[in-house]
């Protein structure tokens, strides 16, 4: 996003600002970038806002952001210059000596420090003709506090609605030995429509507890690695890294899957390959093992398995679809709660919905930060164009929910994108990373560890990042 890049540039202007070293006339040119950059960044705010409706600020979003780009690296590269091969600052006052012996690296950066400058004036030109606003400085003027959420200490799957029948069906499934052979189990159905959630009752479920021993869950991206699948499976089974070479890896699966009744769910198949592939591994031996797949395609299912127990999901019905939108946009509320004020806009809300529980999950989650009032709701209600496929639901409410986020939570958001699909990571190292990489609290400081857990939570409670209590 254009305002982090425009964040990082701004920090790292500071840094060579305060580093002591003898910039001469090029820390006047230095300054002035830094002044209209933080102009410009004032304008980001509308400009995120509008972007995705209007093609020409998606344009001065892009300049912007390759700016910011443009002005890391010409320091990056300045510092590297005059600190030779080592990039630790430590180093960089120990060689001030050598570095007043070469004035053409600083007149290389101020070369580039006035051309980009000269970019961002060209920039800053068409802000008004573009229609964007400085929301900083509106801010500013504007002392009162905005609407804060109550933010739950604890989110949990408690509250899934519609898929009781469906988990005790699977489930008896699973407990019965009448079939004694590795039978494969299947739910199917379009992305959000809750057949991750389901599994993963299914796998929790107390009623499973000393059925089976052992139980493992893969998460399946569309690009997998089999070898990696095979040693998560053997972490499971060994609660350690082993050293073994990729070509022994199925051997040693299926060696200590031998003597064990198994249960193995395969959540977010996409292609029928995996199993061909993966299924040397897991043995049949005739003990009513089980293993579940999650997959949005019928072929992939019945590639597994042509006699597979398919569980097709279906869309929430008109009532188990307001209940889970008022669920989540009061959870720390019991359920069942009356709402007058707010019972036509919700059901128009859950209507457009489609009975999509991920698209109801995260509209909860994006009404959970507004005020308790017809009128707050309505203005969601009137924020997208909803007339769009079912299949595409999900993306629309994902991305205004992205855009419903403050500027501070954005920053934070991002931080994510670093880590592989399915990637399971420690709230506590996200934390620590988002304080050693100095991102900025919503006043501009650099965000400290009690508001970090405050941001982390409320990323939790729109729903736009999963958590899982261990």
């Amino acid at each position: 996003m254009g305002e982090t890049a425009v964040k990082f540039a701004l920090d790292k202007l500071n840094d060579l600002l305060k580093m002591g070293l003898e910039l001469n006339n090029v820390r006047e040119e230095i300054t002035h970038v830094q002044a209209e950059l933080s102009i410009i960044e004032g304008f980001l705010q509308d400009a995120d806002s509008k972007r995705n409706t209007n093609p020409a600020v998606q344009r001065w979003v892009n300049q912007v952001r390759e700016v910011a780009y443009r002005i890391q690296a010409a320091i990056d590269t300045f510092l590297e210059d005059i600190e030779g091969n080592s990039r630790r600052r430590i180093d960089l006052f120990s060689k001030l000596v050598s570095y007043a012996k070469k004035p053409f690296k600083l007149n290389k950066l101020g070369e580039e420090v006035k051309a980009i400058r000269e970019t961002l004036r060209t920039i800053g030109r068409i802000v008004a003709e573009l229609g964007i606003t400085n929301n900083a400085a509106a801010n500013d003027e504007n002392d009162e506090p905005p609407f804060r959420p109550t933010i739950p200490e604890e989110i949990d799957g408690s509250d899934v609605v519609g898929l009781e029948s469906d988990e005790d069906k699977i489930i008896k499934h699973l407990l019965d030995r009448s079939v004694s052979r590795r039978t494969v189990l299947s739910i199917v159905g379009i992305g959000g429509i809750g057949k991750t959630t389901l599994a993963k009752k299914v796998y929790e479920s107390t009623r499973l507890e000393g059925q089976f021993d052992c139980r493992i869950w893969l998460s399946i991206s569309q690009k997998f690695n089999v070898h990696d699948l095979l040693r998560k499976i053997l972490k499971e089974l060994q609660n350690e890294e082993l050293a073994i070479e990729d070509d022994k890896l199925w051997s040693a699966v299926q060696k200590f899957l031998n003597k064990k009744r198994y249960f193995i769910i395969l959540d977010d198949v996409w292609s029928t390959d995996l199993w061909k592939r993966l299924k040397i591994a897991i043995p049949d031996k005739k003990n009513a093992s089980r293993v579940l797949i999650t997959s949005r395609s019928e072929d992939v299912s019945r590639a597994a398995d042509r006699d597979t127990e398919l569980c097709k999901l279906r869309f929430l019905n008109e009532t188990d679809s307001l209940d889970l939108l008022f669920r989540k946009a009061f959870p720390n509320r019991e359920p069942g709660g009356s709402y007058p004020e707010l019972n036509k806009v919700a059901k128009e809300l859950s209507k457009k919905c489609d009975g999509l529980p991920l698209a109801l999950t995260v509209l909860g989650g994006i009404l959970s930060t507004r005020e308790e009032s017809y009128t707050a709701w309505q203005e969601v209600n009137s924020t997208l164009n909803w007339h769009t496929e079912k299949t595409e639901l999900c993306q629309q409410v994902l991305h205004l929910s992205y855009e419903d986020l403050p500027q501070y939570l954005k920053q934070c958001f991002l931080y994510f994108a670093s880590f592989p699909e399915d990637h399971k990571i420690s709230a506590k190292h996200v934390i620590k990373m988002w304080i050693a990489e100095e991102s900025r609290a919503k006043d501009g400081q650099a965000i400290k560890e009690d508001t970090a857990k405050e941001y982390f939570r409320e990323l939790v409670q729109r729903w736009i990042q999963v958590l899982k209590n261990n």
